[in-house]
């Protein structure tokens, strides 16, 4: 017999169980270890323009509100190589510059159909750079919001544990 290996090992699961509540408790988003950001502030603060003009606020709830830019950080800096990041870095200072040249004002001052035509205006043009980086962004952002907790559970009815299924064949029991 092996009581007492026994009963050790349900005194630790016991006080396992206790702990496991608190424990969960704790945890949440701004407990989690941030990601060193790979962009610098000025450059996250455009990128957060941009995703906020491809995917505004309006009665329902836009990119920049769900964390879209967070995601996109996070993307950049897990799944992307150094060059994609340079390109993206690169993009946004010509974003910048592009505004600078065409409306004498930062991207960040400019009106929301400015920052529309603008961002327009780098999908179908001819540098094939900033048309990557564009697209890259666009659909980063489009990741982002699509795969957010709000969407899923709002718009496309995600269901976490689905429910029965009912298939077309009878069984017999």
């Amino acid at each position: 017999m092996h009581r007492r290996k026994s009963i050790k090992n349900i005194a630790l699961l016991a006080g396992g169980l206790i702990a496991l509540p608190s424990w969960a408790k704790a945890w949440s988003l701004e407990s989690l270890p941030l990601v060193s950001a790979p962009l610098n502030p000025a450059a996250q603060n455009t990128l957060a323009l941009i995703i906020e003009t491809i995917i505004p606020e309006s009665d329902i709830k836009g990119a920049k509100s769900l964390g879209v830019p967070a995601f996109i950080n996070l993307m950049l800096a897990d799944c992307y190589d150094k060059k994609t990041v340079d390109n993206v870095e690169k993009g946004l200072a010509a974003v910048e510059s592009l505004a600078t040249t065409k409306y004498q004002q930062n991207f960040t001052n400019l009106a929301t159909p400015q920052k529309e035509e603008l961002l327009l205006s780098l999908e179908k043009g001819s540098d094939t750079n900033l048309k990557d980086f564009y697209s890259l962004i666009k659909n980063l952002t489009i990741q982002g919001y699509t795969t957010s907790e709000y969407v899923q559970t709002t718009f496309l009815k995600y269901e976490m544990a689905p429910g029965h299924y009912h298939g077309c064949v009878p069984v017999k029991s």
